[in-house]
């Protein structure tokens, strides 16, 4: 009989305990973010068929230290990215964003994901392009929406009579570097690590990097890369999570290895 009141409390307690933590623990809130797949490293699918990249491995890192989400991926198209975000389909856009002022008005931006440098690609030889004030009357070809093309656009606008033949495309970097390389194009303007990544797979025989100096990487942007949300209560809410997490990272050196994986190279952000 003592024996059955003893099994009988143990039992009890143990189901008050398991009541206990059902009604504390809640589900985690799915949150979908949307990306292109390129360009790579950054983001791209794998030999797997599997989604990664340096954007998407640092999500994925996230997510592990904040357990009120849950995050989904989804390819689109670049130019879906941001509208994805607009719509409410996507809550979370992760594919390399630079800050300038149009988006700063429609979202929210993550702290600091990635420390970025410019960069303009031409033919060895070609030394004629130096900086951004060189561009006029040669050719180049840009994905639309991205920074890069959004400075070339300007500078179209500030120089009507001797604007940049700028083509639009939606070619990944590697194909525009050897379009360079075979003289289609002029020049392209990107991201000095990318182009390093990039030129260490390809080994480009007759291209050249010049990095941009400061007064260049102004009128780009601020160089850095983040990820955005929208710019409501949701938005915002998540936005707080994604910097708690990008806090823990760096701290922790998980941004630093991710980097180093993708990059060969630490390009994660500092605090000051």
């Amino acid at each position: 009989m003592k024996h059955k009141a003893i099994k009988l409390a143990v039992t009890t307690g143990l189901l008050s305990f398991g009541l206990l933590l059902s009604g504390n623990v809640q589900a985690a809130t799915t949150v979908t973010v949307g990306t292109s797949g390129q360009p790579k490293p950054y983001t791209y699918v794998d030999s797997n068929n599997k989604l990664t990249g340096y954007d998407i491995e640092v999500l994925r890192a996230i997510d592990k230290v904040i357990p009120a989400y849950k995050f989904n991926y989804k390819k689109t198209e670049i130019t879906a990215v941001l509208g994805g975000v607009d719509s409410g389909r996507y809550q979370i856009g992760a594919n390399n964003f630079g800050w300038n002022p149009q988006r700063a008005k429609k979202y929210t931006y993550s702290n600091p994901v990635f420390d970025d440098s410019y960069a303009i690609v031409v033919r060895k030889g070609n030394n004629s392009i130096k900086s951004l004030a060189d561009i006029g009357g040669h050719s180049v070809a840009s994905q639309t929406g991205v920074n890069f093309t959004l400075a070339i656009e300007n500078y179209n606008k500030e120089h009507p009579k001797n604007k940049a033949k700028l083509t639009y495309t939606s070619s990944e970097v590697p194909k525009v570097l050897q379009d360079v390389q075979a003289g289609k194009y002029d020049f392209a303007l990107l991201d000095a690590p990318l182009y390093k990544n990039i030129d260490q797979q390809y080994k480009f025989t007759n291209l050249k990097m010049i990095v941009l100096k400061k007064s260049d990487v102004k009128k780009i942007g601020v160089p850095h890369s983040y990820f955005l949300t929208a710019k409501d209560a949701q938005g915002e809410k998540i936005n707080k999570a994604l910097n708690h997490g990008l806090t823990k990272l760096e701290k922790d050196g998980t941004l630093k290895k991710i980097s180093q994986k993708f990059f060969g190279a630490d390009y994660s952000p500092k605090s000051e």
